[in-house]
């Protein structure tokens, strides 16, 4: 029994090659420099793990309440 194959050879290297060609392309971006995050307020970090400890513990006592 025989296979056909739907797409020939030479458009499988076509895309085979485009994508290697795009993959390149996008692996050689260059970054922009990382923002500085020294910059903002510190007591902001902490009102964030704050807030999220509240919640975590407000969705516990829910759990175990019910």
């Amino acid at each position: 029994m025989t296979l056909r194959q739907s797409v020939p050879n030479i458009r499988v290297a076509g895309l085979e090659r485009a994508a290697r060609m795009a993959g390149e392309a996008f692996g050689h971006e260059d970054l922009g420099p990382l923002p500085n995050f020294s910059s903002q307020a510190p007591h902001t970090s902490h009102l964030v793990w704050l807030f999220a400890a509240l919640a975590a513990v407000a969705g516990f006592a829910a759990l175990i309440l019910r």
